[in-house]
């Protein structure tokens, strides 16, 4: 029997996916959180074989919940959920030990395969990922257009580091600032966007454009 414990703040995708496996004799799924927290807390007392984690939490972003599950638990398998389809959130997932990344809206075979895959060690991506991935490493490089926000060259390195899925302290090393400096420029874009959180920024600089 496979364990399966997913994490997503949405009751109707969290319902959604607990209808679609919920009739699979194989797979049990074992507990369902609404938050980073509630499922690092969670994971004290009991590990799935399998977590189909949401990569837009409220209270952390993906790639760093990724880390801290897997650090504790490196025999979970991670599928990323999420609606979007960017290579560089997608590369930023399993560069940081995700075995899968599956677009909301998935169909229950394609969500069944990819847990399949991943209790076989196996990385799985839709197609049209795959296909984004492979043009975004064909696309030959282009001048940066000039953005309408009032974004300092500072400000925008770091939005592309964040769009990458670096931590602060890792943005501070590689821009060689400080952690400071670099929570600063964090909190200086999510204001200029209109963004809540770190996940909703990466949403918005995706949407417009600002990041690929």
């Amino acid at each position: 029997m496979i364990q399966i414990a997913i994490v997503d703040d949405h009751p109707i995708a969290l319902n959604g996916l607990m209808m679609m496996l919920s009739d699979q004799e194989n797979i049990h799924i074992s507990a369902t959180y609404a938050s980073g927290k509630a499922l690092l807390e969670g994971l004290h007392s009991h590990q799935p074989d399998v977590l189909l984690m949401d990569i837009m939490l409220p209270d952390i972003m993906g790639n760093e919940l990724a880390l801290a599950v897997l650090k504790q638990y490196p025999a979970i398998k991670i599928i990323a959920l999420s609606s979007l389809d960017a290579p560089a959130v997608v590369k930023s997932m399993l560069h940081n030990g995700c075995i899968g990344y599956l677009l909301k809206g998935a169909d229950k075979a394609t969500i069944i395969t990819a847990i399949e895959h991943a209790i076989a060690n196996r990385e799985f991506l839709e197609p049209q990922l795959k296909e984004h991935l492979l043009q975004s490493m064909l696309k030959p490089q282009k001048s940066t257009p000039q953005k309408p926000y009032a974004l300092t060259k500072r400000e925008d390195e770091v939005l592309q580091l964040i769009v990458q899925g670096s931590t602060t302290q890792e943005i501070g090393d590689q821009l060689s600032i400080s952690t400071r400096t670099a929570e600063t420029h964090r909190l200086a874009l999510i204001k200029k966007l209109y963004a809540r959180n770190t996940a909703e920024l990466v949403a918005i600089a995706l949407r417009l454009g600002l990041a690929e």
